[in-house]
């Protein structure tokens, strides 16, 4: 009963209104759809085991679990037969049966009663092979989908991170956001070869920019997935136009390890040394973080330092890892700190929660809430760390996002 009272429709928030006009003359869903069912998908419907399926359920169950990998990189899923039912109908496990039957998706594991749900892959035929799209007309998921959109996710309303008006905010001014279609496909068709994941994500996402078919996830630690967050850099930065107008990216420099420095400062911990902690406060609020590790080290991969400074600040810390010894090197006391941290908390993915929350704050809390304040006429896209505005504001968000960023960080 609480969760039901506790769901919150962005039309019921003050100065939101128009977001349900904006979905009114949407006709279909864009999806994923596999080569293997180019034929299927012609028709309204197929007959399988002796039932009549609906194509459209088919190609949704597959196209779901398509975009979670895509998100989340891990192709293990958990499903929940109750959510199943509730989403196709009775006949749910058809669905299921034909898509293992055709080795589109694994059985992993099989149910056990009050142990575990069953749990799927993805083929990797299907991953690695061609992916087409599907316009997905069914009516009833279309207004699940239009329901989902047009009111904030009632996962987070409990111990929310994010103020709903601006949730509401930030959901309405995707909308707003055109892509430069042919100059952002011509870019992913170069690097095509290299990753055919990143390629699949990234021209889904913009077609479905391009197709105003608009996706996104308020996560537990504070962080909204969008289809712009698995978007390549390349194409944040060059292909995208708010109203019409060029945009710019204002972003946090090496933004996990900053927040690092803020949380060793705000437990005033003894485990770290005064000048080992002084060095490494100086070069991340100064954004330097990975040219300092580059510059002490036999590494000169940007990209590369930071992944591996990521497997430091979320992974385990093993013994071994090629990335702790470096860091350990040039760090040893922060090491100790970050290992000590999770080993006191009991998870090692503590760290990575805290990290993204102060990150969060931040940005939508602070940053956005002075925007919004100020200029509630700037629309805004964030992608983490950052957040996308029409050039022409350039100055004026800059301005109110450093100044934020100041009062976060210079508190000697």
């Amino acid at each position: 009963m609480g969760v039901v009272e506790n769901v919150v429709k962005l039309s019921d928030i003050k100065g939101y209104t128009t977001i349900r006009k904006k979905l009114e003359n949407k006709k279909n869903i864009l999806q994923f759809l596999p080569k293997c069912l180019e034929e299927i998908s012609k028709t309204n419907n197929f007959t399988y085991k002796g039932k009549k399926l609906k194509t459209s359920y088919l190609i949704d169950v597959i196209h779901t679990l398509i975009l979670k990998y895509y998100f989340k990189k891990e192709n293990k899923f958990y499903l929940f037969s109750p959510i199943l039912r509730e989403k196709y109908g009775y006949l749910y496990k058809y669905y299921m049966d034909y898509l293992l039957d055709h080795d589109i998706l694994i059985l992993l594991k099989k149910h056990q009663k009050g142990k575990n749900s069953r749990i799927y892959s993805i083929s990797e035929t299907i991953l690695n092979g061609k992916i087409l799209r599907y316009k997905n007309k069914d009516t009833t998921l279309l207004k699940k989908y239009k329901n989902k959109v047009s009111q904030v996710e009632e996962e987070c309303l409990i111990d929310s991170l994010i103020d709903k008006d601006i949730k509401a905010k930030l959901v309405d001014d995707l909308f707003y956001v055109n892509i430069e279609f042919d100059k952002s496909i011509f870019y992913l068709d170069a690097v095509r070869e290299k990753d055919n994941d990143i390629y699949n994500r990234n021209r889904y996402s913009v077609e479905c920019i391009n197709d105003k078919h608009i996706f996104y996830h308020f996560d537990s630690f504070g962080r909204m997935h969008t289809n712009f967050t698995i978007l390549r850099s390349f194409i944040r930065k060059n292909c995208l136009l708010i109203q019409d107008d060029e945009t710019c990216e204002i972003d946090i420099s090496n933004s996990q390890p900053l927040f690092l420095a803020k949380l060793i400062q705000d437990t005033k911990t003894r485990w770290v040394d005064k000048d080992e902690f002084a060095l490494f406060r100086e070069i991340t609020m100064n954004g330097v973080y990975y040219q300092f590790i580059m510059d002490n080290s036999d590494i000169k991969d940007r990209g590369l330092i930071k992944e591996m400074t990521y497997r430091v600040l979320f992974g385990r810390n093993g013994l071994n890892s090629k990335a702790d010894i470096l860091f350990k090197k040039i760090f040893p006391t922060i090491h100790n700190f970050i290992k000590l941290y999770k080993k006191d908390n009991g998870n090692y993915k503590i760290l990575a929660y805290e990290l993204q929350k102060a990150e969060s704050n931040l940005i939508f809390n602070k940053i956005i809430r002075e925007i919004m304040t100020q200029h509630p006429y700037i629309k805004i896209v964030t992608v983490h760390d950052s957040i996308i505005v029409s050039k022409k504001y350039k100055d004026v968000v800059s301005t109110i996002f450093n100044s934020k960023l100041y009062d976060e960080f210079n508190i000697y």
